[in-house]
């Protein structure tokens, strides 16, 4: 067993760094203030390699892999949990696509994806409830060499800048997944939810409305819809969750342990405190062990694992780091005192993100559901 990371995977999370702490740390404040969707970044990011770092480099991409992404995940949380959020929902419908899709959708869609050219978002959540498909709304009615479809899909990140949306809806008895571009009539972006966290990643509803989508754009197999997104959303979408996460409480935690080092109270740096080490110790002891359950489970994706096969290891990773994350934010407030809710330390900002992972991706209840049934298996 080989815990270490390769020389390229050392050398982007040097690369990552730099670029979170110079581009990033420095705006942090001001895109959350501002609330809007960081093209520049997500460009910048782009030209890194970082967008498309799972996807074949015929497409732009450059296919370093699942750990890969976990370590560019975790190190831009560490700084600003958004725009690690937008690894998570802006790289489902890329990763559909290139499981998925056929080689004319890729050669239309992926290179313009993974060069940050466009945005996608994934569809799936209705007013129903995202846990549970069967309640799904949305209609899609093969008319010809066309679907006809009708329904409204809520909570769906990025939904508001992206220019293609992978989406799932019915067909009679039958789930299907469709590619729909920004701007086809009937496909309408609605209101914008007002989120505490993930300020600069937008969340809207998205309305469609006799909806004309050619068959040319079906994602996959006829009736496979749901198991091409429940891949996505397991192997992007909750690997890309706890990730935040791990960042995100990484990221207070080395916040509260220099303020513990620099505080003094009674003459001493208030890291003396034996209280206080316990509470940085268990911080310290529980942000590993959630780094190990999310390398893990990547490196299981890496080694050719299906999402379905390692459901245990995924959902573990998701649910964990994301309530490590709100425990060690917790106590770094605590630990920071009254700078601890200020915008200027950070901490109460990641706490407001970390919050806002809970049910991305699934909620932790069917985290706790998925374990379960393997156990029962």
């Amino acid at each position: 067993m080989d815990f270490s990371f390769t020389r390229q995977q050392e050398m982007l999370t040097n690369m990552v760094r730099n670029f979170a702490e110079q581009d990033l740390a420095p705006n942090a404040l001001s895109l959350d203030e501002k609330g809007e969707f960081p093209y520049d970044i997500i460009k910048k990011m782009a030209k890194l390699g970082l967008v498309g770092i799972l996807s074949p480099k015929e497409y732009g991409g450059t296919e370093m892999g699942h750990v890969a992404r976990m370590i560019a995940i975790e190190e831009v949380s560490r700084i600003y949990p958004p725009v690690g959020f937008f690894f998570q929902a802006g790289q489902l419908g890329i990763y559909m696509l290139q499981l998925f899709g056929t080689d004319e959708q890729k050669k239309k869609w992926l290179m313009p994806l993974c060069k940050a050219e466009k945005v996608s978002c994934t569809a799936v959540t209705e007013q129903t409830g995202g846990s549970d498909p069967s309640g799904m709304q949305t209609t899609a009615k093969l008319v010809g060499d066309e679907y006809i479809v009708n329904g409204r899909k809520v909570f769906i990140t990025l939904g508001g800048v992206a220019d293609i949306c992978c989406f799932v809806a019915k067909t009679d008895d039958k789930f299907n997944a469709f590619f729909v571009e920004k701007g086809t009539p009937g496909y309408v972006i609605g209101r914008k939810e007002n989120h505490t966290g993930m300020r600069c990643i937008p969340v809207n509803e998205l309305i469609f409305t006799d909806c004309k989508i050619p068959k040319s754009n079906l994602v996959g197999q006829e009736g496979r819809g749901l198991i091409a997104a429940l891949t996505a959303i397991a192997g992007i979408g909750r690997t890309g969750a706890a990730g935040i996460a791990l960042g995100a409480g990484r990221g207070s935690y080395e916040a509260a342990v220099k303020f513990a080092k620099e505080r003094e109270l009674y003459g001493k740096p208030i890291i003396n405190l034996q209280g206080l080490q316990f509470m940085l110790a268990d911080m310290n002891v529980e942000i590993e062990a959630a780094k190990w359950l999310c390398y893990y489970a990547e490196w299981l994706l890496d080694q050719g694992k299906s999402t379905r096969e390692i459901s245990s290891e995924i959902s573990r990773a998701k649910v964990f780091s994301c309530e490590v994350a709100i425990r060690t934010n917790i106590k770094a407030i605590q630990i920071l005192g009254g700078y601890g809710t200020t915008a200027e330390y950070h901490v109460v900002r990641r706490l407001k993100d970390s919050i806002e992972l809970l049910s991305a991706g699934g909620t932790q209840e069917i985290m706790r559901v998925t374990i379960g049934r393997n156990i029962m298996a």
